[in-house]
């Protein structure tokens, strides 16, 4: 068990930018530290590209200023950059899922992409109630969780994300409204969504074909006429307390206009 701790922690530290280091070079490393008589030295394989914004992410740091290799070179503003195909098929996705749909996508991505961060296998550890930080989260593996989500999403995240979104619900649904925002329906689009529950709640015997046909010719007559020709609203309160006769009537009424 020991083995495997230090397995973990030895991969953590190298996707953190401080990889092992071959023995041999260590030693030689050391050896010249010590024929030098310099103090306060650290031999590390330090990869500075990730090392310097994951340890500066919540607050800039002075200490590796003197470190030409530290500092950031032309174009380094963003972290990571993003997968144009993988963003774009996500949104493509979304914008075909319905509501709950959407919210299991971005969720299941969520969770997905910090097990991938925190080496687990699945996603199963991943309790979307659970804060990051219980999870095992720290400044470094929330930088590199938010490099992979902007890849995946193509959408800027701050290095605070985990902070500011404290749950994979939250986050998920931080993700939502970013990629998927809800549309106010129009007054139209309600009333039709009404009509839609009235007639889900009739017995099947009677949405017969006549129904059906009436509804067709409702569609048929209004597709193809201009965007700016719009019917007038139906009355909702006639919607609730209609028969299926006076439904008719309301739809020829309210529709059928010419």
């Amino acid at each position: 068990e020991a083995g495997m701790a230090v397995g973990v922690a030895g991969e953590q530290l190298s996707r953190r930018g401080l990889p092992g280091m071959v023995p041999e070079l260590a030693v030689v490393a050391l050896q010249g530290v010590l024929e030098g008589g310099e103090s306060d030295v650290v031999v590390a394989d330090v990869r500075w590209d990730r090392f310097v914004p994951s340890f500066t992410a919540l607050r800039p740091s002075r200490l590796f200023t003197e470190i030409p290799e530290a500092q950031p070179g032309q174009g380094e503003d963003a972290p990571t950059r993003e997968d144009p195909g993988a963003a774009t098929a996500l949104r493509e996705r979304l914008a075909a899922a319905s509501g709950p749909e959407r919210d299991r996508i971005l969720l299941d991505l969520v969770r997905g992409t910090a097990a991938a961060v925190l080496g687990h296998a699945t996603p199963a550890r991943i309790r979307p109630s659970r804060g990051f930080l219980e999870l095992g989260f720290d400044s470094l593996t929330a930088v590199e969780l938010r490099n992979r989500l902007t890849a995946e999403t193509g959408i800027g995240l701050p290095a605070t994300l985990v902070f500011d979104h404290p749950t994979p619900n939250a986050l998920a649904g931080h993700l939502r409204a970013e990629l998927a925002p809800e549309q106010p329906a129009l007054p139209i689009v309600a009333e039709i969504e009404r009509l839609d529950q009235l007639l889900g709640g009739l017995p099947g015997d009677q949405v017969d074909d006549a129904v059906i046909g009436r509804l067709e010719d409702l569609v048929a007559r209004w597709r193809g006429r201009p965007a700016t020709v719009a019917p007038a609203p139906a009355a909702g309160q006639e919607l609730e307390s209609a028969s299926r006769e006076e439904l008719f009537d309301i739809i020829q009424r309210e529709f059928g206009k010419s």
